[in-house]
């Protein structure tokens, strides 16, 4: 089994430990037997499960999702959002498995979106937030009933700095934000640095490589908790 203080993403569920260093994936049982190592797209780091199954979303940096069945061991398909780098916001299931929901980049390097995907054959079937030019979405979660984000909001249209951070409650149907509430722009940087840790298992490769890490504990930042403490 891959030392997993070498691996720069881990995630698991029920049946089975994935671990990403970033040209592999690298798929073990829960006794830690190797059973698969997937190459299907560069810069894979962190994934997820779809929910009460073992259908394995992988995001890559470069631009691609990969979606697996770890029940036979196989690429379901790989998807290709953008040719633009630095595809690294999060990700994430919804409760009912229905739906794939990304954070990305498609257009250009500065400006976000969310890119939904129905789950049966992963094809793209909503875009919330392309028009925007001052919000930056870094994390979505799923808690206690509600979707939330986490980001900030620039001063300008053209990229110039962030205004303020934020964490905000999100509609999925209408694809609005409900609520709002503000932070210091250095806490909520602090604070997605500590969703990104989470979301690649508390690796410590991935916190070697971060110095602003050096000191964290591995503790998920609740985003429903961060916004009823606003």
């Amino acid at each position: 089994m891959t030392d997993m203080r070498k691996t720069y993403g881990v995630c698991e569920n029920d049946s089975f430990i994935v671990g990403f260093n970033g040209a592999t994936i690298y798929v073990y049982d829960k006794g830690g037997k190797e059973l698969a190592k997937f190459k299907d797209a560069p810069y894979c780091y962190r994934g997820c499960f779809r929910t009460g199954t073992n259908i394995l979303a992988a995001k890559s940096t470069a631009g691609y999702l990969c979606f697996y069945d770890l029940d036979r061991l196989t690429l379901i398909k790989r998807v290709t959002v953008t040719t633009l780098g630095a595809q690294d916001e999060g990700f994430a299931f919804s409760p009912d498995g229905g739906y794939f929901i990304n954070i990305e980049k498609p257009k250009v390097s500065y400006r976000t979106q969310i890119g939904v995907y129905e789950t049966e054959t992963f094809t793209r079937v909503r875009d919330y937030f392309s028009g925007d030019r001052k919000m930056v979405l870094d994390h979505i979660e799923y808690d206690n009933g509600e979707w939330y984000l986490l980001g900030f909001m620039r001063s300008d249209t053209e990229g110039a700095g962030y205004a303020y951070g934020f964490v905000g409650v999100w509609d999925f149907e209408s694809g609005r934000l409900t609520a709002m509430k503000r932070m210091d722009v250095r806490r909520c940087e602090a604070l997605c640095w500590q969703k990104d840790w989470e979301e690649h298992g508390f690796s410590e490769k991935f916190r070697e490589t971060h110095s602003t890490l050096k000191y964290a504990k591995p503790e998920r930042v609740s985003l429903t908790e961060l916004f009823a403490m606003l």
